[in-house]
């Protein structure tokens, strides 16, 4: 019987994408995507704070009408971090922080945290232009520039930066899974906060209106198209990876 070749235990070779070989380009992409998933965030909870929404009849079903002065100022701002959006824009902020500021480290959370991001920010900019976009009014300067870098901007810059710095290799059909933890945990959030304040976030969610029967057969289709966008990037990241010149 002879012993296993130490070789098929090693981790496998670094190619560049992965994190290790990443050029001064590529860091600054992941730079700009920082910023501008920052910005929309930091704008985001800087309007809702120092802007008073006018006062409103409190109503179940969506978000709002809020009362007047700080206590409806408080009420939006956790309101709009309710949303998805700002979940995805959040999470995104902080793994291509962490990846421009640390390149080189590599571990399976962070693996996960990147998949998940991606994914997270990817399906805002999707449902919101599919789903949302159509039947959305925003108004104000302010608004518009937020609603802009939060749905738009944002994403699609996220999805360039994956597919041009990758990390590459680190999305795979394990992780496909695995980058459901969060998607899930936010949909028993708005489940379990619109119980008790009666308000959801999304008309497709809004329970008071459609029952949890409805909703819940929304949420099943949302995760199984989000699965497929999770596979496609599977698809995709294994297609980029081939590519990807043998390091020297």
């Amino acid at each position: 019987m002879t012993s296993p070749d130490p070789a098929a235990w090693a981790p496998p070779r670094p190619t560049p994408g992965d994190g290790e070989h990443i050029s001064p380009a590529q860091r600054g992409l992941l730079a700009v995507s920082a910023v501008l998933a920052w910005a929309g965030v930091v704008l985001r909870i800087g309007h809702d704070w120092f802007i008073h929404p006018a006062p409103g009849a409190i109503e179940h079903g969506l978000f709002g009408p809020y009362r007047a002065g700080v206590v409806g100022s408080l009420e939006l701002l956790a309101d709009n971090l309710s949303y998805f959006t700002y979940w995805s824009n959040i999470a995104l902020a902080l793994v291509v922080t962490s990846l421009a500021w640390h390149p080189g480290v590599r571990s399976a959370w962070r693996r996960s945290a990147r998949n998940t991001a991606t994914l997270m920010i990817v399906l805002t900019g999707v449902l919101y232009v599919t789903l949302i976009a159509p039947t959305d009014v925003v108004t104000g300067p302010v608004n518009v520039l937020i609603n802009t870098l939060v749905h738009y901007v944002t994403p699609a810059l996220a999805l360039v930066v994956w597919l041009v710095v990758g990390p590459r290799g680190w999305y795979t059909w394990r992780e496909s899974l695995r980058v459901y933890v969060v998607p899930v945990a936010y949909l028993v959030y708005t489940l379990a906060r619109g119980a008790l304040t009666h308000t959801y976030p999304y008309d497709f969610f809004d329970v008071v209106r459609y029952g949890y029967a409805s909703v819940l057969i929304t949420m099943a289709v949302i995760l199984v198209g989000a699965y497929a966008v999770s596979a496609l990037f599977v698809v995709l990241d294994r297609v980029l990876s081939r590519r990807r010149p043998a390091p020297r």
